[in-house]
């Protein structure tokens, strides 16, 4: 059976069923009128299954480049990733084209394991897009840092893939009540400063230890964990050199109910995230990597890395 004769059965009991209402139209007329509804509705779903097919074949390069670039104007600090998920190198996007990003190392922490031409993982800290947060990507290493152009660069295609896994071994607990809890922070690499952080001034303070008075009185603990804290720090005190993947050296003290009394700890950490907070805040995000401890005989402190 054709075409034509399924619209004739169609179009056949249709005339019938309107010339029981409507008589005086002709036959004729109410057959071209419903062929012409038919041919216009075909015509409508043909369009529609275009457009659903061009949305979901059209290239997403143009998207897939949007996200790198994003990271690279931000300056994020990327995480590569080996098979074993530990932290092969840092890096920061230097330029990204429609084939592939380039990424400047600017931290080394243990050999990249994974061969050229094979997938790679790069982790930041989460970002907004239309799909959703996201905090990884899937790329497929190009050129590595030992048999690339340069020693201190890899190449990535460009993702294929993006996700929101999580990152944080530690759950944080949200800090409510600041009385019992206060943080000296200073902007430097404990393990190479030679800074007296007993006797030394913080950088950054927060309740007791604000040490420019009012102007840091409003700082705050947001959370903390065991693996690192969240500040609330007013934008006019942060020092020019606290950036995201700044080492740091922290002096914690937490009051303990048994004991009745404030009770220090010393971390090393890294500065992870920094990002708006309310007007005239910044979010500041640390992880631990190390900890201080002051009981040696010269009472200075000595420094471990997790």
């Amino acid at each position: 059976m054709n075409i034509a004769q399924q619209i004739e059965n169609i179009i056949l009991p249709a005339t019938t069923f309107v010339q029981t209402f409507f008589p005086d139209i002709p036959a004729e007329v109410i057959r071209y009128g419903g062929a012409g509804l038919l041919i216009g509705l075909a015509l409508l779903m043909l369009f529609k299954a275009v457009r659903i097919f061009h949305a979901t074949h059209a290239p997403q390069n143009g998207k897939r480049v949007n996200i790198p670039r994003t990271l690279q104007k931000a300056g994020s600090v990327i995480d590569i990733l080996n098979k074993g998920q530990d932290v092969a190198v840092r890096c920061v996007i230097t330029a990204a084209s429609s084939g592939k990003i380039k990424c400047e190392i600017i931290e080394r922490l243990t050999v990249i394991t994974t061969k050229e031409g094979n997938d790679i993982m790069g982790v930041f800290a989460p970002i907004q897009t239309e799909q959703g947060r996201i905090n990884t990507f899937t790329a497929r290493l190009m050129e590595s840092d030992r048999s690339g152009r340069r020693p201190d660069r890899i190449v990535l295609s460009i993702p294929t893939d993006y996700a929101m896994l999580p990152r944080r071994k530690h759950s944080r607990k949200r800090v409510a009540d600041q009385q019992f809890i206060r943080v000296k922070l200073w902007i430097t690499d404990p393990y190479t400063s030679d800074i007296s952080f007993e006797d030394a001034a913080a950088h950054i303070g927060v309740n007791s230890f604000a040490t420019d008075g009012p102007d840091q009185s409003a700082n705050t603990v947001v959370n903390i964990s065991n693996g690192g804290l969240g500040l609330n720090v007013q934008n006019h005190v942060i020092p020019e050199t606290c950036g995201v993947g700044a080492q740091v050296t922290i002096n914690l003290f937490m009051f303990n109910f048994q004991e009745k009394s404030f009770k220090p700890y010393w971390y090393a950490g890294e500065i992870r995230s920094m990002k708006e907070g309310r007007p005239g805040f910044t979010r500041i995000g640390i992880q631990f990597n190390g900890t201080g401890s002051d009981t040696t005989e010269s009472g200075h402190i000595t420094w471990e890395t997790f």
